[in-house]
């Protein structure tokens, strides 16, 4: 069941990436809509590799080190938190990626870093289309 929960969870967190490069950038460039479009993009992201994180741990295999939990929620907090630290580049800090984790962190700081860097590009080009008087 966990690993199902997984797919679905990865199908989603691709669905929304590809939604957000898909957009229609209109109007101001550094809008309210913008915002609002790329921070739900990057929970969906953030929750999204909690859940496959605290997924890895409950199946058995090493993804994390040190965790030391003893509640389902007090399990995804942690990871949710791993996974913050993991996509917004900010660093390990005290717990470890571990095994098959470590590839789940990779994806998660490449993506943390591809996905601004993509948005932007894809602002500048449609910027000739952009409306900058108001």
């Amino acid at each position: 069941m966990g690993w199902l929960l997984v797919i679905a969870t990865t199908c989603i967190m691709v669905f929304s990436v590809n939604s957000l490069l898909k957009l229609p950038w209109e109007g101001y460039i550094f809008s309210l809509r913008n915002f609002v479009y790329l921070s739900l993009t990057y929970t969906v992201l953030l929750i999204g590799f909690a859940v496959i994180y605290t997924v890895m741990l409950i199946e058995g295999i090493k993804a994390v080190e040190p965790v030391n939990t003893y509640s389902f929620l007090d399990l995804f907090m942690t990871m949710l938190y791993f996974s913050a630290m993991m996509l917004f580049s900010v660093g390990n800090g005290e717990m470890i990626p571990e095994g098959t984790g470590r590839a789940v962190a990779v994806a998660a700081a490449f993506i943390g870093q591809v996905l601004p860097v993509t948005v932007i590009w894809t602002l500048i080009a449609k910027s000739d289309s952009q409306t900058f008087d108001k």
